[in-house]
């Protein structure tokens, strides 16, 4: 298990990258949900979303030789798009295995960075299965999403920065997909905030870590039907479980509608735009499921990649 130490040097090695992503304030958000609210705007990020942290940490930690094979990554979008500009950055090869129902707008900026962009089936085990065959076939070095420790600590350094600009936090709202930003995060939180609750946060059809967290055991869901794209993995990975049964607080959960809801409200009265999966957390505080009052708490927003159409739609 990863301890603090490791995404403290992650953080030095993933500053002169990253931006160093704002905390958002709304009155009209703390008045409605009757708390002190900040939102970790990771869609400010470098591609959009807080995925470049742990590619750029675990793509330079290869041996140059590692890194002559190139690398084959698995994702939806953001972590793909991630890979891709990292690898573009250290001068590494990189193939991306990207469902066939992958956000076009994801797929997008997932070549532009220079990536190969190979497609397959939309479960998460066919990701994985193709990924597999070309790490394989090509001798590539295969850059996991989520269940990795140098991917960890790079998620991690979103809670150092928190940490930087607040001073004191109650609660710390994650949004769970495979587990490596509230893993990483977790970690880091309880060492810079050591009263903070930190929560996970899951769509309703997406609930796999919520049970897993109760039943104290990784269990896998069917593809789950979600708007939140980010979140359509099928279950959390052996090392962000055991992250989560030490240092996570509670695993709740909302629906799209409030996912929906939430983008919304960050458009109209915040002028910001989010994808699904990074409205998620923030629709937990803004529904104020835990019925919290009086509390410092800070949601982060994962990203902002969403699909124009999606966007259009909602709207």
């Amino acid at each position: 298990m990863i301890a603090f130490s490791d995404i403290e040097a992650a953080y030095h090695v993933v500053k002169p990258i990253v931006h160093k992503t704002p905390l958002l304030t709304s009155a009209t958000l703390d008045r409605h949900c009757d708390n002190r609210v900040f939102l970790k705007a990771e869609n400010f990020q470098r591609i959009g979303a807080f995925k470049i942290r742990g590619a750029y940490n675990k793509i330079a930690s290869l041996s140059s030789a590692e890194r002559n094979r190139g690398v084959v990554a698995h994702s939806s979008g953001n972590h793909a798009q991630g890979v891709a500009l990292a690898a573009s950055i250290l001068g590494v090869q990189a193939t991306i295995v990207m469902p066939k129902s992958a956000p076009p707008n994801k797929v997008a900026g997932t070549k532009s960075y220079g990536a190969e962009v190979v497609f397959c089936e939309d479960s998460s085990d066919d990701r994985e299965r193709v990924a597999g065959l070309l790490e394989k076939e090509r001798g590539l070095v295969p850059v996991p999403p989520y269940d990795d420790d140098m991917i960890i600590a790079g998620q991690g350094t979103v809670a150092v920065e928190i940490a930087q600009d607040i001073r004191d936090l109650a609660y710390l709202f994650v949004p769970v997909g495979g587990g490596g930003l509230i893993a990483g995060n977790a970690v880091a939180a309880k060492s810079l905030f050591p009263k903070v609750k930190v929560i996970g946060v899951e769509t309703e059809a997406a609930n796999d870590c919520y049970q897993t967290f109760r039943k104290k055991e990784i269990v896998r869901i069917n593809p789950p039907a979600t708007i939140a794209d980010g979140m359509r993995t099928q279950s959390i990975g052996k090392r962000n479980f055991e992250i989560l049964m030490e240092y996570v607080d509670d695993v709740i959960t909302v629906s799209d509608e409030h996912v929906v809801d939430m983008m919304k409200f960050l458009i109209e009265r915040m002028k910001i735009v989010v994808e699904p999966t990074g409205a998620v957390a923030p629709a937990a505080v803004y529904h104020n499921v835990l019925k919290l009052a009086g509390k410092t708490v800070c949601a982060v927003i994962s990203g902002g990649n969403v699909d124009p159409a999606l966007l259009k739609k909602i709207l």
